[in-house]
């Protein structure tokens, strides 16, 4: 951990203020791994109980069609700090402006508590890099929000922008392999992993596996145990509906440890005067199967995986318990430009996210058109009889469809109707009357490749 010198003044909007003239706010971002938008009460989910999410809920929008940029840690963790896609901030991390030290130059105070595992990189090795003057990179969720509460505590003669990035729910892959006899240590205490089924949700209506499913999904698919490279992460080719049910007791008891953090932080803000005068934001990197599809773990696009929880409040300036469902959104796109609009630290403008705010200060009085789709992406690699197989892939999600296409395999193009099919059992893709959505879904896909300069190639794409 390393902790700098504060700065006496700042340059804000491109005027020089002095300390006592800065009433900009405190920034919090608040980050959860492996969180699934399903498992939300505010999206309907019944079977978990989360006060801290709910009273950020309460003060703010949720907004509940927000999508990571891939479903997977590391990656998703590159585009939160740089807000550029992870097929190319993944690669080449330091080659793009950081959101800690974007902030940080404009005179906030920053800290980082909590997990890192952004791309490759090491904090202690590229501090000049990400701009958090005090930093610990840990897993353990407890000391995680002890020392986010103590940091708020501190007197602080700036703003400050504080990420404190919790590990679960992400103890279920811990969960699902003590469940299939494959001995793994909680990070954050054990939860029941045999609980009596009646005192379980019932299994999702997606519970089974839709037809002709792409092989970038498959080929990660409920490996056997004699797969040692892909059985540790999804250990659950034995599994009965009972267990699939046990699990996802599990899941929701981990998201009920991970939000009582995010209680209490919230609650010492409030207890320290500063709640009217930090904006907080809530996300994960990526969801978790949570048993639709018979899936544990992440790494598809299927709506469980993919759509995270997001909320934002401020508590007196932000729409106060709106759900919004209907804005597309990229967390790893958006939230730079969105902070450091707040900030008021500049950025480039060429970048793909967009600023938020008009969707969720309550001052807002015209919203912008919104976008037409989001964008996700994925390279799929497994092992099998046949020898290593990998496959790329990209995802549209639109108002009403999902599609996405790999690089290959015999069913590497799918189309959903997600207001006819939510859970994504019956792909339309083959069906005549979705011909017209199929077109204009593979051309989103071309655009996109070719306004964002994607290495995805245009030659994957399938012509009408």
């Amino acid at each position: 951990m390393k902790k700098f010198g504060l700065i006496p003044c700042i340059l804000f909007a491109g005027t020089m203020i002095t300390k006592a003239q800065d009433n900009r706010p405190n920034i919090l971002l608040l980050i959860s791994d492996q969180h699934s938008g399903k498992v939300m009460t505010q999206t309907g989910y019944k079977y978990l109980n989360t006060p801290g999410i709910d009273k950020l809920a309460e003060e703010g929008v949720t907004f509940t069609r927000t999508y990571c940029t891939y479903p997977v840690c590391v990656a998703s963790r590159s585009s939160f700090m740089t807000g550029i896609m992870p097929s190319k901030s993944q690669a080449d991390l330091e080659a793009y402006p950081s959101i800690g030290r974007a902030v940080k130059d404009v005179g906030y105070e920053t800290a980082y508590f909590g997990k890192w595992h952004v791309a490759d990189s090491k904090m202690n090795r590229i501090e000049d890099w990400h701009g958090f003057e005090t930093y610990e990179d840990m897993r353990a969720d407890s000391k995680i929000a002890e020392m986010t509460i103590n940091f708020i505590k501190q007197k602080h003669d700036t703003p400050f922008f504080l990420v404190s990035s919790y590990l679960n729910p992400h103890d279920c892959c811990e969960l699902a392999r003590n469940m299939s006899g494959i001995h793994n240590n909680y990070h954050d205490g054990p939860v029941e992993e045999e609980m009596d089924v009646n005192q379980c949700p019932p299994l999702p209506s997606n519970f089974n596996v839709p037809p002709n499913e792409a092989e970038g999904f498959y080929c990660r698919r409920a490996p056997d145990s004699t797969n040692r490279a892909l059985y540790g992460k999804h250990p659950v080719k034995y599994w009965d509906d009972t267990k699939w049910r046990q699990y996802m007791y599990g899941y929701d008891r981990l998201v009920e440890k991970m939000d009582n953090h995010i209680l209490n932080v919230v609650n010492t803000l409030e207890g320290q005067g500063l709640l009217e005068n930090t904006i907080i934001f809530y996300t994960s990197d990526h969801g978790d199967g949570h048993a639709s599809h018979q899936w544990n773990q992440k790494m598809n696009f299927y709506e469980e995986s993919v759509n995270i929880p997001f909320v934002v409040s401020w508590k007196g300036h932000t729409k106060a318990g709106v759900i919004d469902s209907k804005t597309l959104l990229s967390n790893g796109l958006d939230l730079y430009p969105t902070i450091c609009k707040i900030a008021g630290a500049g950025y480039d403008e060429s970048i793909l996210g967009e600023d938020l705010s008009a969707y969720f200060l309550g001052d807002s009085k015209k919203l912008p058109e919104g976008r037409k789709y989001i964008v996700s992406e994925i390279n799929q690699s497994s092992k099998g009889e046949e020898g290593k197989v990998e496959f790329a892939g990209r995802m549209i999600v639109s108002e009403h469809y999902k599609y996405f296409l790999f690089d290959g395999g015999e069913n590497r193009e799918q189309l959903f109707d997600l207001d006819k099919d939510p859970g994504e059992l019956s792909p339309v893709t083959s069906n005549p009357k979705y011909k017209k959505q199929l077109k204009i879904h593979r051309q989103y896909l071309k655009d996109w490749i070719e306004k964002s300069s994607d290495e995805f190639a245009l030659e994957n794409i399938p012509k009408i």
